[in-house]
């Protein structure tokens, strides 16, 4: 059985967070989350959720969960469009959490 245990946190963080990650990789449930990393953006931590395709935006979000916007990714490979600065902005913190399975 494939649990939480098969993948590598790499740093604590929000337990909301950690429910998406752990939630989104049950075996046999597409998307995967691949990676998550922290950010500073517009004077907060952030994290970007990236998942497995390229056709699934990475999304953004704040400490609390609440989604921000997807800054990469989709169809276009440049997000919802609604976090245009973003990639010009945001200064990465860390990688808080990776999958192990490639």
């Amino acid at each position: 059985m494939e649990d939480s245990t098969s993948f590598r946190p790499t740093d604590s963080i929000p337990a909301c967070l950690r429910h998406l990650i752990d939630s989104s990789n049950v075996k046999d449930k597409s998307p995967h989350i691949l990676q998550a990393d922290a950010y500073e953006f517009n004077n907060q931590k952030v994290y970007l959720v990236k998942y497995q395709c390229c056709d699934f935006f990475d999304e953004l979000y704040d400490e609390n969960c609440n989604r921000l916007c997807a800054p990469s990714g989709g169809y276009s490979g440049k997000g919802d469009g609604k976090c245009p600065d973003f990639v010009k902005n945001a200064k990465l913190i860390k990688t808080v959490w990776k999958s192990q399975e490639e």
